[in-house]
């Protein structure tokens, strides 16, 4: 790791303990760390969940060391299937700390912020996890002039300092901000008690390659 990876590093850990973001297991193959906020806007989900504003919510984030690498050569469909059943490991290890822990009977939903590209297909999928994709709204004037490019910026340079590869061509363009929500229902009913399908199909495997730079061979 070069001195630019390090300093990311140490900035990403300092972030984390700001913001309280902290590890819900000790399982290795955990890709999602998990923090709480305030519900800045009403939000209605489709599982019958009205979040309002004030309201405790959990915060999804990526576990950045423990993302499957992107092979030197590209993404490829073994990289795709690892990251899916990554995802889905980790949202059912959610699903299992959420009902044991009585101190998050009041979250009702989780939201996360991931930069990847949204295809259609890649929606598609994230939609069948259960999560509800949401657009952004950009900051107005010239905060946002500022903000967004860095916001981009930091994520090309959280890329190169965890999984090189997949910052290899990135473009700060390419790189697309949404929310991405689940209910609380909708975490139960689908990973609770080891729910959750891990294969995903060709069709599937082939949008995450897409979203990600790669191509199915």
């Amino acid at each position: 790791m070069d001195l630019l990876s390090k300093l990311v590093g140490a900035v990403d850990r300092w972030q984390r303990r700001w913001l309280g973001i902290a590890e819900f297991s000790d399982d290795p193959a955990c890709v999602l760390r998990l923090g709480f906020t305030a519900a800045r806007a009403e939000t209605k989900l489709a599982d019958g969940t009205v979040v309002r504003p004030g309201e405790r919510i959990g915060v999804l984030h990526l576990w950045n060391e423990h993302m499957p690498q992107i092979p030197l050569a590209g993404p490829d469909l073994g990289w795709a299937r690892a990251l899916n059943r990554s995802v889905v490991h980790s949202l059912r290890l959610l699903a299992r700390h959420v009902a044991g822990n009585p101190a998050l009977e009041d979250v009702r939903a989780f939201r996360g912020e991931f930069a990847i590209v949204y295809s259609p297909g890649a929606v598609r999928l994230l939609r069948r996890l259960g999560f509800e994709v949401l657009d952004l709204e950009p900051p107005l004037g010239p905060v946002g002039w500022v903000v967004d490019p860095a916001q981009r910026l930091w994520i090309w340079l959280l890329r190169r300092a965890f999984n090189p590869a997949s910052a290899r061509g990135l473009r700060l363009g390419d790189v697309q901000r949404r929310e991405l929500w689940m209910g609380r229902r909708t975490l139960m009913r689908m990973y609770g008690d080891g729910n959750g399908d891990l294969e995903t199909t060709k069709e599937e495997n082939e949008y995450i390659l897409k979203s990600s730079g790669g191509r199915a061979t």
